[in-house]
């Protein structure tokens, strides 16, 4: 193609792009149409007819907005101009309702009445003021206040522990807690059957097994079991006699009746962070569990003068004294948790008593700083030690007993939902399924002490890296600090030991109350 033609075409395009910039609205041909038309043109008018057409395009998008925009103007001010065409009928024979109307009837509610919001303000002041002496008692009955559940297992009362669930703390839960967790380790013979409960007497002495059925009728029953809750209530509020009395008589010695440190410094030197309660707590316990005691008391004598009397009619006859002695028998066993755990509590105050007195007679001696950092790191070291060697003893005392934490139970039992659906296929015979079954529980059984036997080996080796961290801080113990501290330190060091020794021991025999069984059976 000669240049005469090339020009010819480049004014044509131009041209072409002058008539489409004056009609915008004017439709394009496709890209491929645009360029198959201009097919001889060089690479540098093709460039510009490939930007002349792009450009175009804007343009024509630009033109249909504008458009549509000046079109929804015009219907917008002749709507404004004729507003009874978008009414309803009635909306035209009643006008348009003003913006100010519309708001004033949404903002036209009904309130609600919250009361008197002062006498309520006043109302929780002196709540809270009420319960701070009951939020103050920092672990007056911890772990003795939770229901129980009384079950018979063979010739053994076995009392079963329920686990507390965990609620947000607040000061109004700490009263409601105080109320439910009461009574943690008492039993509550109200709530035992009737089968259960002369079964229960029946078991508890030798001298008329019998004794469950002369109770052959409910109101013989249920006279009994008055006479039974009455003298557990008694027992009850005896332990707590002594137990606050031993807080007595600690503030009365010490003449401190409550020692409080920081968080830190408890962490820190390995002791507890608070032991004994202020002496108004305790006098008001004291008063309060006298009453209590009375009104036991008089609570059993109302109950037994009508038991006395009622024993003359009944048939066939029991007498009074086995009755009487089968009763206090069947209390003093069920309440045999009960008293390890006010022993425990009566014990650990004076452990923490000690404990204190000996971290304060450290101080007395006035250590430089590293002197005080190598006792704490020994006590801290010593500590970790303890607490290990007690998980070894619980962990081994577990495999003897073939009693498996509860977390390995649910872990592993999980599989039960995957095989027991094929082990009920109706294609597999009874003997069949029965052996398949007894290989899967057997297998079951042995990966759990497996997994326990593994955890115990990575026990030990914790406790060797403890120990030999503890060989180290006393080589430096005897550089670093005088005969005096030395002595206070180990002195501290056997008060641990001896205090993890009845804690430990304590654990042993109460911890495997709820543990489940497992045999391979």
């Amino acid at each position: 193609m000669s240049s005469e033609q090339q020009q010819a075409n480049h004014d044509h395009l131009s041209q072409s792009s002058k008539e489409t910039l004056t009609k915008a609205n004017v439709p394009l041909p496709p890209l491929a149409n645009f360029l198959r038309c201009y097919v001889p043109i060089t690479r540098c008018q093709l460039i510009k007819t490939m930007l002349t057409y792009l450009f175009i395009s804007d343009l024509n998008i630009y033109a249909t907005r504008m458009s549509e925009s000046n079109q929804y103007n015009n219907e917008n001010r002749d709507a404004q101009g004729r507003w009874y065409e978008l009414l309803s009928p009635t909306q035209v024979l009643t006008g348009p309702v003003p913006n100010n109307v519309q708001t004033t009837r949404k903002e036209h509610k009904k309130r609600t009445s919250h009361g008197n919001r002062k006498a309520q303000h006043k109302t929780r002041r002196r709540q809270r003021q009420r319960q701070e002496p009951m939020d103050q008692t920092i672990v007056e009955d911890d772990q003795l206040n939770n229901d129980l559940n009384i079950s018979q297992s063979l010739s053994q009362l076995s009392i079963s522990q329920r686990n507390p669930k965990k609620t947000k703390s607040t000061s109004q839960n700490n009263l409601s807690e105080q109320n439910d967790l009461q009574q943690r380790f008492k039993p509550h013979y109200l709530r035992v059957s009737d089968k259960i409960l002369k079964r229960m007497l029946s078991n508890t002495t030798e001298d008329n097994p019998n004794i469950g059925k002369c109770l052959d009728t409910t109101e013989k029953v249920q006279l009994v079991r008055q006479v039974i809750e009455a003298t557990n209530n008694l027992y009850y509020y005896g332990l707590q006699r002594q137990l606050w009395q031993e807080y007595y008589n600690m503030g009365m010695k010490e003449d401190v009746w409550e020692r409080k440190i920081t968080k830190s410094a408890a962490k820190q030197h390995r002791t507890c962070r608070s032991y004994g309660l202020p002496k108004h707590i305790v006098e008001e316990r004291q008063k309060a569990i006298r009453q209590r005691i009375q009104h036991g008391i008089n609570e059993l004598q109302k109950y037994t003068i009508q038991l006395q009397n009622d024993l003359q009619q009944w048939q066939p006859s029991v007498d009074l004294n086995i009755l009487s002695t089968a009763i206090d028998e069947l209390v003093r066993r069920a309440q045999r948790r009960l008293r390890q755990e006010f022993d425990y509590k009566t014990r650990m105050l004076v452990f923490n008593s000690n404990d204190h007195h000996l971290i304060t007679k450290f101080y007395n001696l006035r250590p430089d700083e590293e002197q005080i950092y190598i006792a704490k790191k020994i006590w801290q070291t010593i500590a970790d030690v303890l607490k290990t060697k007690g998980q070894e003893e619980i962990l081994r005392k577990r495999i003897y007993l073939r009693r498996l934490p509860n977390k390995y139970d649910k872990l592993i039992d999980r599989s039960l939902d995957y095989i027991e659906p094929t082990l009920m296929d109706d294609v597999l015979d009874k003997d069949r399924r029965a052996s398949l079954s007894s290989r899967y529980f057997k297998t079951i059984t042995q990966y759990k002490f497996d997994l326990m036997t593994i955890n115990l080996d990575i026990i030990q080796h914790v406790i060797r890296v403890h120990q030999q961290l503890l060989d180290d801080l006393q080589s430096q113990l005897f550089t670093t600090c005088n005969s005096s501290l030395i002595q206070m330190i180990k002195d501290r060091e056997e008060a641990m030991k001896q205090q993890h020794e009845f804690y430990l021991k304590y654990q042993l025999d109460t911890f495997f109350d709820e543990a489940p069984t497992t045999s391979n059976e």
